[in-house]
This record gives C-alpha cells, structure tokens and sequence, in this order.
C-alpha cells in the first residue's frame, strides 16, 4: 500500500498555490528576486555595452538509482555549451540588432535509458552524444523596443514554455511541457530548427510571441548536429503562440512580482494512429501556467532578496488518437535564501504528473496511465562562476504503462559559468 500519493500531492499542491498566488501582497518596493533561469542562462551579459560577449557554460552530473525502475545503477553525464554574441550597432551602425550562436556538446550515459526507465526523462541534460549547431539567429528591435524580430536556427523551448521556477528542477517533465515535447517532433532541446519569432510589447506588463518553424525537425539521432534543415511542404509546418502577463515588476512596484502564460500550438503535417496503420492530418495543444513570489523577507540596505515562490503549469493535447501524452501538470514551491548566511542558494520542491491517452495505454498493453515525479533539490551557489545542486527524485510508476516498480533516482550536478 503507497502511503505517500504524488498525485494527489501535486493537485493539492497546485490548488495551494492558486489560492496564495491570489492573495499575494506586500508591503514596499523591493528588487527583483534571482531565479534558477538567472543562473544557468546560457545568453551572455554585456552585449549592450561591448561589440563581443560570449559564455561557455560546463554541466556535469552523476545520477543513480537507488532502487525500483530497471535496476540499480549509476552513471556521469555532461553537456558544455558556448555562446557567442555580436552588437551589430557598435559593428555596423544597425541599431537595435544583434547575432547570436550558440554550440552544445552533449556527452555521457543516460541514468533513464539505463536504470530508471521512466518516460519524463531524469535529466533535462540526458540525450544523445555530438556536437550541435544550437542557435544561430539575427535580430532586429522596432519601435523602441516593442517590436523585436528574431530569425534563424532557433529553439522554441528557450522562447516559450519558460517558467522561472520549474526551471530550477533537474527532471525533463518540469522543461517543455510533456503534451508537446512527448507528441510534436519540434525545436527543443537538443533540436533547433529554421524559424522567426516576433514578439510584440505594447507595454511592461503585457506581451505576445509568435513563431513559425519548417516541417520535421527530425531526432536527436536522425539530425545529429542540428545541420539538416528540413523545407519540404509534406512535412508541414509548425506555429506556437504565447501571451505573457506581468505583475509588479517595476522597480518601484509595493506588491508581489507574478507572471502568467497562456499559450498553444499547431503543427500541420500528419501523425500516425497510437492503434493502427492510419495518419491524422494535424496536432495541437494549449498550455498556461503562472509564477508567484508569495511571500518575501524584509530586506536591509544591504541584504539580497530572499523568499518563498510557486509556480504551476497545465498543458493539454486532447486528440488521444495521436497523440501519446494527452494532459500534464507540475507544481513547486521554492525558497531562496532559507539561511540567512547563503543568501543565493534555492530550495525548492516539486511535482509533475504526465497522463497517456488511452488508444496508447491499449496499443502497449499498459496497466497504468500516468506517470508522476516528486522532485527535492537545493542549488547552492559557491560564487558567480561555480553551482552545486544535490537533487532527489521519486518517480511513481516509471514509463507510466504500470510494468516497473517506483524508482528513486539520487544525483549532483556541477555547473561552472564563464
């Protein structure tokens, strides 16, 4: 009998964190809080003011698994990325406009592939060895900056899908959501493909992007470094549309800082039946999601803000006849600077919870329907340029057709930033 239930955790969790999102207020302008996507950004600082920035970014991890899953075991894997960014104003007189790319190499064993065998994926770093053309895009602001145009070898999961606080969390369930990165073959991680994405910011407070991307992008193994671009019309193409809504981010601003997302995809080409030879023309999904700082610590002059946030995220992809994942939710709640002494370092912990369509359940004879992921994990800052992030996991029903037992996985990851 499972005493401790991650489903009903997480749907208690995010009813939690509606509620005291609602009711989030407070007392005087303070800064703004540093998230987990603050500190593993792989975006270089300084662009605005040199011709040059880059960053080279070093991740590496050793995860086990303690018990249930495939088996007990433990691997190392890695992922180094270097970005490069050039000021075309400073270079040639082009205001407002910028080039990026960016270069990932992927390295080592799979703790999922190996021992865990859960569906959602262990490690948002785990996927197959190379080297890999990431991003390689131009853009161009308008309009004092409420206009800005982006286009090139893109990723969609760095432009939507983003929360700050399910970013902090290692498990790949808590990155693109499972309804799109477990049905759409599109632009995500490693994946990129040619693309424009425009985003439009009539003010602070609100803004809209949109992006469009060629056809099949391919897999990991399939499109090996990201070279093989894909324009053939049978393939189809693929739109994503996100609204964003702020709350209290001015620097002046005496209440609780919240974003809210609400957004949905197409992608046109056809997809196989989950239960026999036929094709359906077409996919599509909708997601929202929302981050909250609840409550935050009085600051001295001198103090770094420190405090309690939340996030929650739905996503839907209804048409079960194609699609494998067709409902996911995760939650979390995170604290920074729970010791006064280390002020940078993060707490957080987190649940997902993935479920199958039925005609896949049926097609591969499964017991179960969902998968669900109970997350403890603590990032603990050394300096700017050094993370350290111990991360526990308990994976209910691994793979989500009921024919493993409960894994949990235990692992550390390095982060070093230049």
């Amino acid at each position: 009998m499972r005493v401790f239930d991650p489903m009903a955790a997480a749907l208690l969790l995010a009813l939690v964190v509606v509620g005291l999102g609602v009711a989030a207020a407070d007392d005087g302008a303070q800064p703004k809080m540093q998230s987990a996507r603050d500190l593993f950004n792989d975006q270089p600082k300084g662009l605005n003011e040199h011709l040059i920035a880059w960053k080279l970014i070093y991740a590496g991890e050793s995860f086990g698994n303690l018990t249930g899953g495939l088996g007990e075991g433990a691997i190392y894997e890695g992922l180094a990325k270097l970005g490069v960014g050039v000021n075309l104003e400073k270079l040639a007189g082009w205001s407002d406009a910028a080039f990026y790319t960016n270069i990932i190499v992927p390295h080592g064993d799979s703790v999922t592939q190996r021992y865990t065998g859960d569906f959602n994926v262990v490690s948002n770093i785990d996927t197959s060895d190379g080297v890999r053309l990431y991003k390689l895009w131009l853009q161009k602001g308008l309009d004092d900056g409420r206009w800005s145009v982006r286009v090139g070898q893109i990723a969609a999961d760095k432009e939507c899908f983003v929360s700050d606080g399910a970013s902090l969390y290692l498990n790949n369930a808590f990155g693109t959501f499972p309804t799109f990165s477990a049905n759409i073959p599109g632009p995500i991680f490693p994946l990129s493909a040619p693309g424009v994405r425009i985003r439009w910011a009539p003010s602070d407070a609100f803004s809209v992007l949109t992006m469009a991307f060629s056809g099949d992008v391919g897999s990991a193994t399939s499109n090996p470094h990201n070279t093989e671009w894909r324009f053939d019309g049978r393939r189809g193409a693929l739109g994503l549309g996100e609204m964003v809504y702020q709350t209290n981010q001015a620097a002046d601003a005496t209440g609780l800082p919240g974003t809210y997302k609400f957004g949905g995809y197409y992608d046109s080409k056809s997809f196989p039946d989950q239960t026999g030879p036929g094709t359906h023309r077409g996919d599509y999904g909708l997601y929202g999601m929302g981050d909250q700082l609840l409550y935050r610590e009085p600051l001295g002059p001198q103090d770094q803000p420190r405090g309690l946030g939340a996030f929650l995220r739905v996503g839907s992809a209804p048409q079960s006849d194609r699609n494998v994942v067709t409902i996911d939710c995760e939650a979390g709640l995170s604290y920074t600077g729970a010791l006064r002494s280390r002020p940078l370092d993060i707490t957080g912990i987190g649940f997902a919870l993935t479920r199958f369509g039925d005609p896949y359940v049926r097609a591969n004879h499964g017991t179960g329907h969902h998968e669900a992921i109970v997350e403890l994990t603590h990032v603990v800052v050394v300096n700017e340029h050094v993370a350290l992030q111990p991360d526990l996991q308990y994976i209910a029903n691994p793979g989500g057709l009921g024919g493993l037992h409960d894994a949990l996985a235990a692992g550390l990851r390095v982060t070093l930033s230049y």
